[in-house]
Order: structure tokens, then C-alpha cells, then sequence
């Protein structure tokens, strides 16, 4: 996904104490959806919408070392609010013509299982065939699931459904869009004060600590 990049900023800390707990950060314009308010530090998520999704299968790579299955992979889609990533399909349980698979999100979570030939409806769906040569123990498909510019976003909530749950940045400064759509800069990267962010419902520092890490904002303790 494609994000415009804001200018790279550095300041001192005495200037932000209360979200900063460093002096080096990267800061990007987004797009925060109309209706929201929030506070400098706020965690927010994008809005995932299954149009605005590109979901490409790439090619099987065995496991094993052996010769990889060769059914046909097919064409995939993805739910509204599927996470942005290399999601995989793993062959768990191999059989002549059929076979048992596991369904694992970017961030290693399963998605769910599904049966070879049986069309699957998770977070991604499609059917995963079988071929002349059958699928293998430890087999993989990647599916790329990627998302258009313009993406809005809004405070993320653990029980949100549209993509939002995922946190990916930091708001740099209070912001009121109840007037409609709004661009604002937020933090891309930073090291950040736990007690200096505000999350959303059903959120913890524990629960949104290694979605922001692989962004590239680090919650100090």
C-alpha cells in the first residue's frame, strides 16, 4: 500500500513530553475519516474496504523441499477489513486429491482452515484445487492482500470490523473532524510514551504494542 510520505521531522523531546520518549520521529499526512475527535497521541487505524483491495496469489513454494502440488490457486478476494499483508495457505494435512489447509493472516494469526477443492470464506476466499501432482505437508501459497491510496482513518477500537482494529500510527496533535474528511500528520514512526497515548475501546498497550512495532513506532514503558 502506498502512502504519501511527509517531510522527515526531528525535535525535542520537552516539546511533545507527553507522547514522545524520543527526539527522532517520521511523521506522514493521512486522511482521518469525517465524524472523528481525538487527542494529541491517539492510536488510530485505516478503514479497510474490500473494493479498495488488490489480493494476488503468488506462486506455491514447498516446504519440504519436495515437488510442490501444481493445482490451480484461482482467483482470490478479501473481505472488507482484511489485514494488509502476505497472508499464506499452508498444507497441514495432505491426501490423494484432497488435502486439509490453514489459512494464516500477516501477522501469524489463522484465519481459519479449508479443504482442498472446497471453496474457502474468510478474511480472504477462494478455492484452492487439486492438481496432478497433490499438495505436500508444509506446501505454501502466498496471497498479497494490498490496498489502493485514499484510505481514511479513525481511532481503532479492538472490536472493529472494517480494518481500523489493526493500529498503524499516532496522531501528532488533537483533531476535530466532525466537519468532514481532513488531512492531518501523524506519527510513522517514533518511540512513544505508554501512559502519553490514548487507545481506543477494548484496547490495551499490550494489544496494539506489536501492530505499531511493525510499523515502526516502539511503546516505552
Amino acid at each position: 500500500m502506498a502512502y504519501e510520505q511527509a517531510s522527515y521531522t526531528q525535535g525535542a523531546i520537552h516539546n511533545s513530553i507527553q507522547v514522545l520518549a524520543g527526539d527522532t520521529y517520521t511523521t506522514r499526512k493521512v486522511i482521518i475519516l469525517s465524524g472523528q475527535v481525538m487527542v494529541k497521541g491517539s492510536v488510530i487505524g485505516p478503514v479497510l474496504a474490500a473494493a479498495s483491495a488488490t489480493v494476488t496469489p503468488g506462486t506455491p513454494v514447498s516446504g519440504s523441499g519436495g515437488t510442490v502440488g501444481n493445482g490451480a490457486v484461482g482467483t482470490w478476494t478479501s473481505d472488507a477489513g482484511a489485514m494488509e499483508g502476505d497472508w499464506r495457505i499452508v498444507i497441514t494435512n495432505p491426501a490423494t486429491n484432497a488435502g486439509a489447509y490453514q489459512v494464516l493472516r500477516p501477522n501469524g494469526t489463522v484465519d481459519g482452515v479449508g479443504t482442498v477443492g472446497v471453496a474457502y470464506n474468510g478474511g480472504i476466499n477462494g478455492t484452492l484445487a487439486d492438481g496432478s501432482n497433490d499438495w505436500l505437508e508444509d506446501d505454501y501459497i502466498p496471497i498479497t492482500v494490498s490496498y489502493a491510496t485514499g484510505l481514511k482513518y479513525k481511532l481503532s477500537l479492538s472490536a472493529a470490523t472494517d480494518g481500523s482494529q489493526e493500529p498503524y500510527f499516532v496522531t501528532s496533535y488533537a483533531i476535530d473532524a466532525t466537519a468532514g474528511d481532513m488531512e492531518a500528520i501523524v506519527y510513522e514512526t517514533a518511540q512513544v510514551n505508554g501512559s502519553g497515548i490514548t487507545l481506543g475501546t477494548g484496547h490495551t498497550i499490550a494489544s496494539v504494542r506489536e501492530g505499531l512495532r511493525r510499523k515502526g513506532i516502539l511503546i516505552d514503558d
